[in-house]
């Protein structure tokens, strides 16, 4: 029985106590930004990205173009880990 009591004891002690936030800031634990986009939150670090709202629909030709190819690259970007095949159908 002592076993279970020392990991009952340990298990409670490794939960954090959680406190409700009264605002939204405080909801969010950012503690520091910089300019290049990295997030401090805690003790850990995050990149963020920015992009912009983009209304595809009501956009030009040459602007739907330029849309394409800047998302197909980002795509690409990507390294794919699995090998599709996607066979052609039949005629």
């Amino acid at each position: 029985m002592p076993i279970i009591k020392t990991l009952t004891k340990a298990t409670k002690l490794e939960k954090e106590k959680f406190k409700i936030p009264k605002s939204v800031q405080d909801a969010i634990p950012i503690r520091r930004v910089w300019p290049d986009g990295i997030f401090q939150a805690g003790s850990r670090f995050s990149k963020t990205f920015s992009f912009t709202d983009i209304n595809y629909q009501i956009a030009g030709k040459e602007d739907k173009t330029a849309m394409f190819l800047d998302y197909s690259e980002l795509l690409n970007g990507f390294r794919s880990q699995r090998q599709d095949h996607h066979p052609q159908p039949a005629d």
